[in-house]
Parts: C-alpha cells; structure tokens; sequence
C-alpha cells in the first residue's frame, strides 16, 4: 500500500523508482545478457482504474548501455509519445514520456477510458539490433464513493434513506451492517440500489451503518460507516447561490434554515476565513442569518459561507457576492471629420461587469444604434469589445461615407446590471461651401442703398469675397461691407447706372470654392392701366375692375389710383381716390344725373405711372336703395340655422340709397315648408312685417317656433321707395316655445278662466228660463223630459229652439298637430237667440257672445 501511495503521489516520490533500478541494473550485470527489454511493472497485461496516475517505465538489459540509443514509447495507434520539455509551471502535456537515469517512463496522468491499449517500448542497440516490448493496458473504475456521507440524520417519523452510492466497473454488490449485524430487505429497512431506506425513523434508530461494497472479478473490497442519528439538521431553505450588490449602496444578503433546534447563524468570507461579525461595515444578525453591508465598495466580491448550526449538523451555503461597478466612461471625444470620409468614434467606459456600449444620435427620433451593420444604415457599424490591459469595454462606432446629415451630437452609453452612464461627444462633418439658399434678385432706384446678402453653410467657415461683372467692388467707396461670412452682406448706393448689374458672391475654405449670382436691378414706376371696366353702378357709386400695366417696372403693384371730376371742370379742379390693389375699387358720394370724367394710374414702391383710361360716365338718376344683402353665412342645405328655438338674429350689408338716404327697413317673415319637390312654399300661417329704423343693420325676431322653417324678406325704403327685396330661409333649432312669458301665460290663463265663467252664467241663465218656461207657460226642456216619459213622440225634440244643432266645429293648432272640437249649439226661447263661439289658438282664448233679437236683421 506504501509504495501504491507512494507511486500515485507524483514526482515528489520519484527517488525510489530510481533506486529499484539501480539495483536491477547492478545485478544484472552479474551475468551475460541477451539484449531486451523491460517495462515495470512486469505483467504484460495490467489492469488500471480510471481516473488514476498510471507510471510505466521501459529499461534495457544490456551488457552496455552506451551502445542503445532510439528508445521511445508507442501508443495504441503506434504513434510515438513524445517527451515533455515543458516545466512544471506550464501545463504539461496529458500522454508523455520522461528519461529517467538508467530507463523511459511513460506517464498517463487520470487514466481515461479511451486511453486501454497496447503500449510499446522501443529501442536500436548496437546500431543494429531492433528491440521491442509491449504491454496491455485494461481499464477499470475503481469502488468510489459518489453520496456516502459519514453521519447522516434521519428526521424523526419521516422516511429516510441512508445514502450511500457507490460506483465501479464491474458494478459492484452492496450489503448493509447496523452495528455490526447485517441488515436484509424486510420491516422497516429497505436495501437499495443507492442506499438504505428507513420508514418511519425513531431514535432507536440511531448507530453505525456500514455500507460495503464488493467488486469479486477485481477483488475490490471497500466499506463505509455511516453514523446516523435521528435529528433535525438544519436545512437551508430558499436561498441563491449567487446575488448582486451594488457599490456604494447599503445591501442585506439574507440566509434562512431551519432545523430542530433552531440554528444559529454565521458568516464567513472564503478568502480570508474571516468572520465577517467582527468586520468593518459588516453586521451579522446570528438569530435571523441576515449579513449587512454598509457603504458597498469593490472589494466585498467574493465568496462568503452562511453557517447554520445546531445540535444535528452544522450546514453552509456558499454565496457568491458580486459587486456590481456602475458604468464610467472615460474617454469619448469631439471629433472634425472630412465629408465623404469614413470616421471611428471610439467610447471607453469601466465597471463591474464590465459595461456593454452602444450609440445614438440625439436627434427627435433617437434609438440606439444595435451591434453590427445597422439595418437602416449599412454605412454604420457597431462593435463592443473588451481591453483586458485597460480593463475597460470599447465601443467603436464606424460611419462610412460621411454626409452633411452625419453631423451632430451623439451620446455614448454604458449600462450594465449596476446601472447606466453617459456622455456626449460632437461630430462635425467639414463640407465646402454651398449655399443654403438661392439668393434673389434685388432691386433699387433713385441711388437708394440697397443690401445684396447670400448664405454660404461651409465647416471650417468660408471666407467671402464679392464681384460686380467680375470686377473687384469691396475696396468701392459706393460699395461697404457689413459682414463677412458664414452670411456676408454688402451695402450699394447706386450712384452710377454701372452699379446695377450681376454681383458675384464667392466662398473659399479648405475644403473648395463655391460661388452664386446676385442681380441688382433698377426699378421704374408701372406703365399705364391699360384699361379699366365698370362692374356695377347705382346713383351714387360706381365699382371699377382694371386690366393693369404690361410692366410693373420690376416691383409688384401696391395700388390703384382714379382722378374724379365733373365733365365742365378742368382736370385742376379734380380729386383723387387711391385704393390698395388687392381692395374693391368703389367710388362713392357721386352726384345722380352728373357726368363724370375719370382716369387712372397704377403705383409700385418707385412711384406711380401716367395717368390713362380715360372714362366719361354719366350716373343715374336717383332711384330706391340697392338690395341689402342678408349677411347671416348658410351652413347647411340653402338655409340658416338659428342657434336658438324661439328667436333668431338677421343681419345685412346697408346697401347703396341711390341718391336719396334710407330712412328705415322692412323685414316680413312667414313660416315655410318643403314641398315634394324641395321648394319652400309657405304654409298659410300668418306672416309678420316689422319696420326698423335706417341706422340698424340688423334685428332679432322674437316669439318663432321651434325646428320651423321661416322665409324672410328684407327691403330697404327711401323717399323713392322700397328696394327689391333681400331673402334668406332660416330654421329655429328643436325645443319647447321658449318665447311664451310669464305675462302671456296669465293673460292665456285669464282667458281660459273668463271663458268658463261664461259659459256657466249661460247655462245657469238657461237653466232659470227653463224652469220659468216650465212652469208658466209649460215648455222647455224640462217639458220635454217630462213629455217624453209620458211617450211623447221623439220627433218633437226637433221643434225645440225652431232651429237645427249646429254641426261639429274643428278649430287647429298653430302647430298643426292638435285640434279642439268645440260643439256651438244655438238657444233659442221666446224672442230671444243667442249665438256663442269659442276661437282657441293654444295660446289665447277669446270668446264673443251675442244676444241678438228675434226680428233683428242679423
């Protein structure tokens, strides 16, 4: 077993190898020797577990070692093994032959299963002599105890099994002792495959179970006591193996378990094996597991155990603690870059993990740009990677054919699980010159100064210089100038017609040379209207329309302007009207029946052109006002719809008295409806016509309907007459009769009352000329009832009264919709008759009686 131990230990116990072989090799020499081959150890088939060191070494017996020369070792596949050169403080290779004093070791360090085979050893002797030996190597897996604890706790009243599995190859055969009696299947205790299993455990239970396990093909024996005590070990319950911390933050790393008795708790850190209750920053709760840690900084990474102890088993758990660096980026600069370039901006930023970076581009649609080729841009590409010597992450990105679009602000950004830094960095795309605009060309007249101003957009800025007909003009005394760039502006006083002409304005930086034209013209008043027409007339007024000058003189037109006078005048004697040129053209206050001579000019900002399109007009004689034009805007199908249900506003355009004043207006206004071809026709209601004063443009008419169509007209009068008459349609919105007032609901209820108090003095009246009929002279309706119970004929009822009922009467609603029947029937007696008729318009009652003679002519 010694020299087993001694052999897996490595090269720390190679001396006695090299001691063996000495004295081989000395007593050897004792003899004469036909040359061979040795491999120790000697069976030529040896059979070795997996997983350990295996150390064969070659040797020659031989009379002279001098004369050998060639040995290596061959692998199954005959290749040749070769010699490891690399130190110790390398990684050596796996498979590898070492010279020894007096031999040629083979080393295969973890045997592995793949690695079984035939090894050979070979050598040349003397030059000539080609000597062989070979070896067999046969793999096995040693018993190993994969889950065999020592002590193990069962939980009281709890199956449990007893672990123990074990591995080999062959598979090996497991049996089971309790205190040194052996356990077999049956009762409480189940033999298992990888272990054994205890129903219901109770503290009897307790002692030393021995696991053993026998592999006969090898003749493996090995066996393992396992203490169990029936207990309740502390269990960790719901607990990470891993969390993140954040610097500079206070953080809790919390650890829980339970067991019987309660555990107790500490915490270790695996570097140092220090407890951290007696650390800085640390505290320890020992009853509840919890570990705090104040003012976080880089350093507390790592790993730290939480021990839970207690009578049954001590436990831990490792954690591993990260501390999580937020983002710093320390580098991103500005950055001046040629246009139709390719640019690099690089981003450096540190932290824990370390940090990933991208870019955007501040701009309204900002997003940041992703890793790789850019999928709307295959110009941009982003990489991120790390510079371990800086221990920094790098982000680059790369913008290829740089365009005057490229400019701008970007933002680098560095996030990781800590949080998120960033920092802007400005690139500028340098371009040549252009200009941002197309200048115009500028006018000027009478040496008015007059600025000339182009725009070159260039980076770097450009430097301007200008020209008129290609001569230099800024050393021009007439010539000043204001301002040299990115804008340039010049100041011209004309004062020779050779200053009009094509100025040139040239802008130069590094990069080029662009230049634009700039033409200052000379302006000169319109010519002449060339005619002017008569659109409308009255007495007094006349509207003009113009066909206007051929030439504007180079500057739009500001005006129109007519000179009035009677024919008798001289044109001394004439006034001027001057109107903008985007107005009406209306001349008023003209006398009827006069003739007038008119002529006309056109103006620009120069001045104002010769006068010209003579016209002689003779006006009208005086006549009723124009048409005033209703000025209420339709918004739906030919109509006016009022915002109000009992009430709407009509307004108008005063229109032309025609030589003589309007001295008031008349509007009449009758309810409409829509025939069945879509006319509006009037409905037979009756129509109401008011009278407003002439200094009134508009009026409100009250007391309408609701949802009603109504036609109005409106006339303008003077002391000539009525105009023709200005019509609209309007609607009142839907709703109740709001326009009924308190004052018309009493005076409708007052009526109503005195109807009823009519109409019961009759009856009573009747009543009493009844009875006196009935009883004096034996008539009347009493007789009648008497009469008919007595079976008086029923065609007596019609002589009563000496006159037919009078039929039914139907009386309608002003809405059209409701009627009242009410039934007149006349009374007669004696010399007397009496006529009664009820007019009911829902919303006044009138009622007119009459007593008229027998013998009056009504």
């Amino acid at each position: 077993m010694k020299t087993r131990k001694m052999t897996e230990s490595g090269g720390g116990g190679r001396w006695w190898i090299y001691a063996l072989l000495l004295v081989a090799t000395f007593k050897e020499t004792q003899s004469a020797r036909t040359p061979e081959l040795m491999i120790l150890p000697s069976p030529s088939v040896q059979t070795k577990p997996i997983g350990k060191n295996v150390l064969l070494t070659c040797r020659a017996n031989v009379e002279n070692l001098l004369l050998l020369t060639d040995m290596q070792w061959l692998d199954p596949n005959n290749r040749t093994i070769l010699n490891n050169e690399v130190t110790y403080t390398n990684s050596p290779q796996r498979m590898h032959t070492e010279q020894m004093p007096t031999s040629l070791a083979l080393i295969i360090p973890a045997l592995r299963e793949t690695e079984a085979g035939v090894y050979t050893c070979t050598a040349t002797y003397a030059n000539s002599e080609k000597l062989y030996k070979s070896v067999r190597i046969e793999t096995i897996v040693a018993i190993t105890w994969e889950d065999a604890p020592e002590e193990q706790f069962p939980i009281l009243n709890k199956d449990f099994k007893v672990r123990c599995k074990v591995t080999a190859q062959p598979a090996p055969a497991v049996d089971w002792t309790r205190n040194g009696e052996m356990i077999s299947t049956g009762g409480r205790y189940v033999v298992e495959t990888d272990g054994l299993t205890i129903q219901r455990p109770v503290e009897s239970d307790d002692g030393v179970y021995t696991c053993r396990a026998i592999v006969i093909q090898t003749g493996e024996l090995a066996q393992r006591d396992i203490h169990v005590e029936v207990h309740t070990p502390p269990t960790f319950e719901d607990m990470l193996a891993s969390t993140k911390i954040v610097e500079g933050e206070t953080a809790t790393i919390r650890c829980r378990a339970r067991g019987k008795p309660k555990p107790t708790f500490a915490w270790i850190k695996a570097s140092t094996q220090q407890n951290m209750a007696s650390a800085d920053r640390f505290k320890v709760n020992p009853l509840t597991g919890d570990m705090i840690i104040s003012g976080v900084r880089p350093e507390d990474s790592g790993d730290y155990k939480c021990v839970a102890s207690n009578k049954a088993s001590t436990v831990e758990k490792t954690v591993l603690v990260n501390v999580l660096v937020k983002p710093r980026i320390s580098d991103f600069r500005n950055l001046s870059v040629p246009i139709n370039t390719e640019v690099r901006m690089e981003c450096r930023a540190s932290g824990n993990p370390l940090p990933t970076i991208t870019f955007k581009k501040l701009n309204q649609q900002a997003r940041p740009y992703v890793l790789g080729r850019q999928p709307t841009d295959q110009r941009i590409e982003l990489t991120s990677v790390e510079d371990p010597s800086r221990r920094e992450a790098v982000g680059t990105l790369r913008v290829l054919r740089l365009g005057r679009y490229d400019d701008g602000l970007y933002v680098c950004i560095a996030s990781n699980e800590g949080g998120e830094a960033t920092k802007n960095g400005h690139l500028s795309i340098q371009f040549p010159p252009s200009f941002a605009s197309t200048p115009v060309d500028v006018w000027s007249w009478g040496q008015n100064p007059v600025n000339i101003s182009c725009l070159a957009e260039s980076i770097p800025n450009a430097t301007i210089t200008w020209k008129l007909n290609d001569r230099e003009v800024e050393r021009d005394p007439n010539v000043q100038k204001l301002s040299s760039g990115p804008q340039s502006i010049i100041k011209i006083t004309p004062r020779r017609r050779e200053y009009y002409g094509v100025y040139k304005c040239i802008a130069s930086n590094i990069l080029g040379t662009a230049e634009t034209t700039i033409t200052l013209k000379e302006a000169i008043p319109p010519s002449e209207v060339l005619q002017a027409k008569i659109e409308s007339m009255t007495a007094t007024t006349i509207t003009f329309s113009f066909v206007g000058p051929q030439n504007f003189g180079g500057r739009p037109l500001k005006a129109y302007a007519a000179q009035i006078k009677k024919s008798a005048q001289p044109w001394e004697y004439a006034y001027n009207k001057t109107w903008p040129a985007d107005s009406t053209y209306v001349l008023e206050n003209l006398e009827p029946q006069m003739e007038y001579n008119f002529r006309f000019a056109a103006a620009n900002e120069v001045g104002f052109s010769n006068w010209a399109a003579n016209v002689i007009i003779t006006m009208p004689r005086r006549a009723a006002p124009e048409e005033p034009r209703i000025l209420n805007p339709i918004i739906e199908e030919g109509y006016v719809v009022s915002p109000y249900s009992d009430r709407m506003e009509v307004r108008w355009k005063i229109p032309a008295d025609n030589g003589e004043a309007i001295d008031k207006y008349q509007i009449r206004y009758c309810p409409v409806k829509r025939d069945l071809a879509g006319y509006f026709v009037e409905t037979g209601e009756l129509c109401q016509t008011m009278h407003i004063p002439q200094e009134h443009s508009s009026v409100e008419l009250n007391m309408l309907h609701p949802d009603t169509f109504y036609r109005v007209e409106l006339q303008a009068h003077n002391m000539i007459g009525y105009s023709v008459p200005g019509r609209a349609t309007f609607k009142t919105a839907r709703g109740a009769d709001p326009h009924v007032t308190a004052a018309e609901s009493l005076f409708m209820m007052s009526s109503g009352v005195i109807v009823g108090i009519v109409v019961a003095s009759l009856l009573v009246l009747l009543l009493l000329i009844d009875l006196f009929c009935f009883c004096v002279n034996s008539a009347g309706l009493l007789m009648l009832v008497c009469e008919s119970f007595r079976g008086k004929p029923k065609d007596e009822d019609a002589k009563l009264g000496g006159e037919e009922k009078e039929p039914l009467k139907e009386v309608t609603g002003i809405n059209g919709k409701e009627k009242l029947s009410i039934e007149i029937v006349p009374m007669v007696d004696n010399n007397l008759k009496k006529d009664t008729m009820v007019d009911y318009d829902f919303k006044n009652s009138i009622a007119r009686t009459g007593f008229v003679g027998k013998d009056s002519a009504v």
